[in-house]
């Protein structure tokens, strides 16, 4: 369809606008990439809901997988600028949900295989989830990148103009707290759910390969921020450096992972 590739435009136009934000001091282009983005978003949803009724699976291969990841971030994105008008992160939410799409309209179809097990309903809920709760630790990581600049910039004195355009510490703070809350037991379930498909979805009970090991591993980095945050009162650096290692295990375990020893979970083709 060619609303791919509207939508894949909205991201990409989205990203220009926001990208704005580095090299002008006024809000209306950073407000034309919140249109564009949304636009991205309501397309995308018009094209899942398309690609469902058609009696496709919606993470029928990793291309799909993506593009519904994407799909993910640029709600959670809407949502939180509609909550902390936190504008700055969309110009890293943007240009994340542009190259997530990518693949799903410039690789050929049938080069990737897909699998037949994934047309299960509940398989569908158990990558949702935990795809719904990456993105939610994506622009908790986002916020703490944020945070870390802007917090050393401060302590080195190094206050320019540049900085007025972004959120207050305690305002990244608070974005990445929801994140992290609201993101933990969504990938909990996922995973839990996981636990419980994996003889339908793999035709064996659960094996420990790489990839779930290392989605393990994310998850016990996660329960300890949670932990450390509600327990121990972690905010601020600490908890940004958490988010930041918390992503890059996402990331790890996604592409490399996922790409050298997926394991049972090779969806590939």
């Amino acid at each position: 369809m060619d609303w791919y590739w509207i939508v894949v435009l909205c991201y990409f136009l989205s990203s220009i606008f926001y990208g704005s934000h580095f090299w002008t001091k006024g809000q209306s282009l950073p407000k034309l990439g919140f249109y564009f983005i949304f636009a991205g978003a309501a397309l995308q949803t018009v094209s899942l809901i398309y690609i469902y009724t058609k009696g496709n699976s919606l993470v029928q291969g990793f291309d799909t997988t993506l593009y519904l990841f994407a799909w993910f971030i640029s709600l959670v994105y809407i949502a939180s600028q509609f909550k902390f008008k936190a504008s700055l992160l969309g110009a890293f939410a943007a240009p994340l949900a542009f190259i997530l799409t990518l693949p799903h309209v410039i690789i050929p179809q049938g080069i990737i295989e897909i699998n037949p097990t994934l047309s299960n309903p509940w398989i569908l809920i158990h990558i949702a989830l935990i795809l719904l709760g990456e993105a939610l630790f994506t622009v908790a990581f986002i916020s703490g990148v944020l945070y870390i600049f802007q917090e050393n910039k401060i302590k080195s004195k190094h206050v320019g103009s540049f900085l007025t355009k972004f959120p207050s510490l305690t305002t990244l703070d608070r974005i990445n707290h929801l994140c992290l809350i609201i993101g933990f037991p969504l990938v909990t379930i996922g995973i839990a759910l996981g636990f419980l498909l994996a003889k339908e979805i793999f035709g064996s009970e659960w094996v420990w390969g790489h990839k779930e090991i290392w989605s393990m591993v994310m998850w016990i980095l996660y329960a300890v921020l949670i932990h450390g945050r509600l327990s121990s009162g972690w905010k601020g650096r600490k908890a940004a450096w958490g988010a930041i290692l918390g992503f890059a295990i996402i990331l790890f375990t996604l592409f490399v992972i996922g790409y050298i020893a997926p394991g049972q979970h090779d969806f590939l083709g």
